[in-house]
């Protein structure tokens, strides 16, 4: 089990400050993990490649890519061009980034507009993620789409029955997005969960405004189930030793990021299987 760190406060860390993704990749050494997120984009600068690739080796980390598109403006000929550029660089760089998995994401758009409506949605992104999804696979680094607020995580597994080797990388906190209950979308994702953004929130519904509301938490103390999330994708994920688990922490407002980092590792590390038994 991999444990990387995504985001989504970096201010206070100072991760903004600068070289972005050196400091991304130097924070995340510094506090434990052994995983980040990076853009292929950043490697096609020789001096730059280098730069990366003699971290990574160094450090042991194992970087996460995404490939994204305008999956439903332009045409699938376009798309199949760009996906074979990113494929190009994928195989070029993608073993000294150590690339564990791929994510992707259906972009500006979701399950309850009515043109184009939610089958003509998935038979779209059939199309396009196939040919992609069979690359990865074939590369060692599979394929993952994110439920990001648009879908349902049985809409993804929909289209996971339709494309042979995509999986489901899966945000526990974006089920409130769409108005999903956590655990059971978990259970419903977690045959095909290659990979998580672990994170956690607070959450109430505000009846004077008839809106939910969702606010920071460390990791195991909000509302969002992840100590039974965690139990759930240890035994039906399809690969629960190798899933990619990368933290997006959202802080209480009245909590120090620093000390929210270090109560969350605390939960982490209480984990039967996270990889920290004594």
């Amino acid at each position: 089990m991999l444990w990387g760190y995504a985001g989504v406060f970096p201010g206070k860390f100072g991760i903004w400050d600068g070289d972005q993704t050196m400091n991304m990749l130097r924070f995340a050494v510094k506090h434990g993990f052994r995983s980040a997120h990076i853009s292929l984009r950043e490697m096609t600068d020789a001096a730059r490649r280098d730069q990366i690739a003699a971290f990574v080796a160094e450090h042991d980390l194992q970087l996460t890519v995404g490939y994204h598109g305008k999956f439903f403006d332009e045409s699938l000929d376009v798309l199949r061009r760009q996906a074979d550029e990113f494929l190009e660089n994928l195989g070029r760089y993608g073993k000294l980034l150590r690339v564990p998995i791929v994510t992707t994401g259906a972009g500006r758009i979701h399950r309850f507009l009515r043109e184009p409506n939610l089958a003509q949605q998935l038979e779209r992104l059939a199309a396009v993620f196939t040919p992609v999804a069979q690359a990865c696979h074939a590369l060692g680094c599979p394929l993952g789409i994110e439920n990001h607020g648009d879908y349902y995580c049985s809409d993804l597994v929909a289209l996971c029955e339709q494309v042979p080797h995509l999986g489901i990388f899966f945000d526990t906190g974006n089920t409130y997005l769409i108005g999903e209950q956590s655990l059971p979308a978990c259970r419903t994702a977690a045959p095909y969960v290659i990979g998580t953004h672990f994170k956690d929130h607070h959450v109430h519904p505000d009846p004077k405004t008839l809106t939910f509301v969702i606010e920071g938490a460390a990791l195991g103390e909000g509302d969002v189930g992840l100590a039974a999330m965690f139990a759930i994708l240890r035994e039906h994920a399809p690969r629960p030793e190798r899933l990619v688990m990368q933290w997006e922490m959202v802080p209480p407002r009245e909590m120090d990021p620093y000390e929210c980092l270090e109560r969350s590792w605390r939960f982490i590390r209480s984990l039967p299987g996270a990889g920290f038994d004594a």
